[in-house]
């Protein structure tokens, strides 16, 4: 009988420790994943900020385009005005400037 309680006990011990180690095992991993979790929320908040600043940055652009192409017409009819003005001989003689260009 004793010979059967040393038997079992070696039978149930490395069990025991087996299982031990396999729920240290699964709650480590737990941990982990929900760390991961949290860097990932952490990371799609971050896109979504990068999303509106690019699409705030792209607004801007878009303005500043067209107030370019604004400045632009303006000077190419500054050109036109002072091509005018040399040909009248209005302009100081030392006026020989080249204006235009600005639609290349």
């Amino acid at each position: 009988m004793g010979k059967m309680n040393l038997s079992l006990i070696a039978t149930i011990v490395p069990l025991i420790i087996v299982g031990v180690g396999l729920i240290g095992w699964v709650l480590s991993l737990r941990s982990d994943v929900t760390t991961t979790v949290g860097q990932l929320e952490a990371v799609q908040e971050e896109a979504e900020n990068l999303q509106e600043r690019m699409n705030a940055l792209e607004k801007n652009l878009a303005v500043a385009d067209d107030q370019m192409k604004t400045i632009m017409g303006d000077h190419m009819g500054f050109n036109d005005v002072l091509q005018e003005l040399g040909k009248s001989g209005l302009l100081p003689s030392g006026e020989r400037r080249s204006y235009g260009g600005y639609g290349n």
